[in-house]
């Protein structure tokens, strides 16, 4: 299979990392407050300092984007050399702020990356927050700009850049600003939604993986126990969190997150014992700072496995015990990790062998990413066809699921799910996501309605999948609970990505209305009536009902209709209302072409109403709304086989052939695919 560009990035990087999200790319907007500025049209740095004390900060005419001045940063002699604001008197918890700086090279130095991260000193320790990469260039200035989120009080905060891959980078920075954005009020999670876990039941376990960071908050804390009975510690019981120093383990970051578990009666799976990235390279070196002998990488292995799993016996049910170690273009499929340079195939074996005489009753798996892909797909069920036929105590298989809007296909993770069933193996889908970009060239302030629904209609139909089978899958784990705790908001560049059910402020999103199939409060009902059943004129003319069975009463301003057609030509589209009982000028319309034309649909007519079209009262009704819409030519249509038309609905009917949204989610109605 032809490999995607943004796939066959995904192949190489390490998809199990579950960052600490409390920022991501986002505009200023207007009504944000300007909390500092740096312009340096003074003359003077302005508060930046250099980090390492060696760095040469001027304030000179090379370096300005516009007026006069700008920071010209030179005399670094490490990677992590570079400028540095002390910012802890403008920032306060709770609130979200937005940093933005433009950076450019002198002229004809070779492009290269760039970060702006955030340093949070704590009372016992400091965390470096990356808020924002780019390559920088000499031909013009880049914009780095981030939102960034303070969960708690801290001692010091400081933002900085500096350029990993090049210690003696030159580099220009100008107009740097910290805004404040309005403060929108506590969050406050929906309580009165059906809860994932109990939707899922019968089916298998729905879980998440989280950050401790997620602890702090309160609404994050019952966003996690309200929907999930699965979880996944996203990092700290990986091995530099755990074991960090030979023979030093610091288990306080697995415990806090293990303990919210137990408290919450949550199943907790263990990420990971054995992987070649977040592993400290001393495992893998003997004393004189050479490769380790195969002896004592499995004595070191053994030693941390033990300490790790033991220390959570009884209360960590089932554990990843090796992570990514396929590479399908590998005659052996193996991945030549550090792990398999000094061991071969054989440390595998023994990862399990270790992890089963430290726990014998864990549920082990070996987990890994883009198992859809024939090629992977067949590596791993190969590897575990052998270890098992070793008597290796394997139990489980692990698809991380990280996938886009753009691919894989259903079916191809459905024909990966089903290749394993003759092993006698478990499975889970560990780390589910959702991008919805198909390349790292893509980048949206907000979130396309257009994509919302396409995101909605893919987690539905995987859903589906899962559950035709599970009598195979067990559990199925999401990678984040809510939109600003992803991965994907940092890689493969960083921009905004909207992979999970729940958003930034921890409400439901199209997707989850999708999976959990039940509609929200309000069981509004969409009726149709087909005004003009001639097939080929040159007029669309559906007339529309809401139902409200509620027991509240619903504003219409909330509510939006969509009747999906083929324009048969492309020419402009005017709409008319011809009546309404809430008034004809309360009801506007607006045809919208689609990106990619789906099964009866290239244009849907969007309906949405004006504030004064009131609302619909329990157990009412909007009256009837009947639209006209025509070619600018008065050209005709041919709607024989347009998604929505239906002529033999002549008097209003239920049709879930159109669709009804409430506040953007998908509330009636069966969207074209």
């Amino acid at each position: 299979m032809k490999e995607r560009p943004a796939l066959k990035v995904l192949q190489t990087f390490l998809a199990s990392f579950l960052i600490l999200l409390l920022f991501s790319s986002a505009p200023a907007y207007s009504e944000n407050s300007l909390l500092l500025q740096t312009d340096f049209e003074d003359g003077t740095a302005q508060g930046w300092t250099g980090r390492g004390g060696v760095e040469t900060l001027e304030v000179v005419a090379e370096a300005a984007r516009g007026g006069v001045y700008g920071l010209k940063v030179g005399g670094r002699e490490q990677s992590w050399h570079g400028p540095t604001l002390d910012v802890t008197a403008h920032m306060e918890p709770g609130q979200t702020y937005v940093f933005t700086g433009w950076l450019k090279l002198p002229p004809a130095a070779p492009s290269t990356t760039v970060s702006m991260t955030m340093q949070r000193r704590m009372p016992s320790t400091t965390h470096y927050e990356r808020m924002y990469f780019d390559t920088v260039t000499s031909n013009d200035w880049v914009r780095f700009q981030a939102q960034y989120k303070l969960l708690e009080a801290a001692d010091n905060l400081s933002v900085y850049f500096e350029a990993p891959d090049n210690s003696s980078l030159v580099f220009y920075i100008d107009d740097f600003r910290v805004e404040r954005l309005p403060d929108l009020g506590p969050i406050i999670i929906e309580e009165g939604i059906p809860s994932l876990k109990d939707v899922f039941a019968d089916d298998f376990l729905i879980g998440t993986a989280f950050s401790n960071s997620e602890l702090m908050a309160e609404a994050d804390r019952k966003l996690l126990a309200k929907h999930f009975n699965s979880t996944t510690p996203g990092n700290v019981l990986k091995w530099d969190s755990t074991e960090p120093r030979e023979g030093v383990f610091d288990f306080s970051g697995s415990d806090a997150a293990v303990q919210f578990a137990v408290e919450n009666g949550q199943r907790i799976r263990g990420h990971t014992l054995v992987w070649h990235s977040q592993t400290p390279d001393w495992v893998f070196r003997d004393a004189n700072g050479n490769l380790a002998s195969k002896e004592l990488l499995f004595q070191r292995m053994k030693n941390h496995i033990n300490a790790v799993m033991g220390r959570y016996k009884g209360q960590i049910y089932a554990w990843d015990v090796v992570n990514e170690v396929l590479d399908a273009s590998q005659p052996d499929g193996l991945r030549r990790s550090p792990w398999y340079q000094i061991a071969g195939e054989e440390f595998i074996e023994k990862a399990f062998l270790f992890a089963r005489e430290a726990d014998p009753d864990a549920v082990l798996f070996i987990n890994d990413y883009n198992t859809h892909e024939s090629g992977k797909s067949q590596a791993m069920y190969n590897l575990v066809k052998r270890l098992k036929a070793k008597g290796i105590p394997i139990d489980g298989v692990g698809h991380q699921t990280h996938i886009s809007l753009y691919y894989p296909t259903i079916q191809e993770i459905e024909s990966s799910i089903a290749r394993f069933a003759d092993l006698g193996v478990e499975t889970h889908i560990t780390e589910l996501d959702v991008s919805v970009y198909s390349d790292a060239s893509q980048r949206y302030d907000t979130f396309p309605e257009e994509l919302k629904q396409k995101q909605a209609s893919l987690y539905k139909q995987l859903f589906e999948v899962f559950r035709r089978h599970k009598n195979l899958i067990t559990s199925v784990t999401l990678w984040g609970k809510d939109d600003a705790n992803t991965w994907l908001r940092t890689f493969p560049v960083a921009r905004n990505d909207w992979p999970l059910l729940f958003d930034e402020r921890l409400q439901s999103k199209p997707a989850y209305w999708a999976i959990v199939s039940t509609p929200p409060s309000g069981e509004l009902v969409l009726q149709y009536r087909a005004a003009d059943t001639q097939v080929g004129d040159n007029g669309l003319r559906p007339h529309f009902k809401i139902k409200n069975n509620g027991g509240e009463s619903v504003r219409l301003s909330e509510l939006a209709i969509r009747y999906w057609f083929t324009v048969d030509g492309e020419k402009p589209l005017a709409f008319y209302c011809d009546y309404a009982r809430i008034g004809s000028s309360n009801v506007i319309g607006k045809h919208v072409k689609m990106s990619t034309g789906k099964t009866g649909a290239d244009h849907y007519l969007e309906i949405t109403f004006s504030s004064a079209a009131g609302g619909i009262p329990a157990g009412g009704d909007s009256g009837g709304i009947e639209t006209r819409s025509h070619k600018a030519d008065w050209s005709n249509f041919d709607e024989s086989n347009d998604y929505s038309f239906d002529p033999s609905k002549t008097s209003f009917a239920d049709w879930d052939g159109v669709t009804l949204y409430r506040n953007g989610q998908l509330v009636w109605g069966v969207e074209p695919r």
